[in-house]
């Protein structure tokens, strides 16, 4: 009898050592709150036109016309996108000189004035838009909705060449398309 005593105290004090610190702990949780940044990115299929040798007031435009480079939203927010241009310059063994054909302000050409213009395939409504010096819009305009995560448009441009210039001089011109959040 005295060995089951024993045995049962023995036990019961185990138990108690064994539990105590489970009957005196105490928890708390943490909460974690966290936000996605709204990432703002495009991408272009095409980074250069080259033409080529042209001659005074000739039209030029991308080969297929509409079509020919793709604008896509690789980031995870909806944009607006614009386009700016800027004034062809003489590039000779890659130094910039002192000679240039201006942007036109309508998409129109003149004497050392060259006129660049934008399409977007599928936009019956405004047809060849000129880019120029002032940032427009490219997408949208109006009342379309904006361009969502992984949507794109295909474009093509239209370059008119000066009606006088200088030749033999290889011109170079950039054109930038910006996006914006939604």
């Amino acid at each position: 009898m005295k060995t089951v005593i024993t045995g049962i105290l023995v036990a019961t004090v185990l138990a108690s050592i064994l539990s105590s610190p489970a009957l005196g702990e105490e928890s708390e949780s943490i909460t974690i709150t966290m936000t996605g940044v709204s990432e703002i990115s495009i991408s272009l299929d095409k980074t250069q036109w080259q033409i080529g040798e042209v001659a005074t007031d000739m039209e030029h435009t991308t080969n297929p016309a509409i079509e020919w480079c793709t604008l896509e939203v690789i980031g995870n927010s909806a944009v607006k996108t614009f386009i700016v241009g800027e004034d062809a310059r003489w590039y000779e063994d890659g130094v910039g000189k002192n000679y240039y054909w201006t942007l036109s302000d309508d998409g129109t050409n003149g004497e050392n004035v060259y006129g660049l213009l934008f399409r977007i395939s599928g936009d019956t409504a405004r047809g060849y838009v000129p880019i120029t010096k002032t940032e427009g819009e490219f997408w949208p305009y109006s009342d379309h909705p904006p361009l969502e995560a992984r949507q794109y448009k295909q474009f093509g441009l239209k370059l008119l060449t000066p009606t006088y210039f200088v030749g033999n001089r290889e011109m170079q011109t950039q054109i930038t398309i910006s996006a914006v959040a939604a």
